[in-house]
């Protein structure tokens, strides 16, 4: 039976754990500032989306946990 080099290369890189970041103080997510303003959450996410258009407010995405997945979540 003929080997695979690369076997060994892919089976570390896809069972390597999943790495998140840490979120800096002051940054939340479109859900944490609905909860947090008491605003529905489609009504905060489009104020949001036109204040990072007119430059009123800035998107990051950071790679965090979200239930069981990590994932990039702005």
């Amino acid at each position: 039976m003929k080997t695979d080099p690369d076997l060994a290369k892919w089976c570390a890189a896809l069972s390597a754990a999943v790495v998140t970041e840490e979120v800096p103080e002051g940054w939340y997510t479109t859900r944490q500032l609905s909860q947090k303003l008491g605003k529905a959450l489609p009504t905060m996410g489009a104020q949001l989306n036109r204040a990072v258009a007119e430059g009123r407010c800035e998107r990051k995405t950071f790679r965090i946990t979200s239930g069981s997945v990590t994932r990039p979540i702005p």
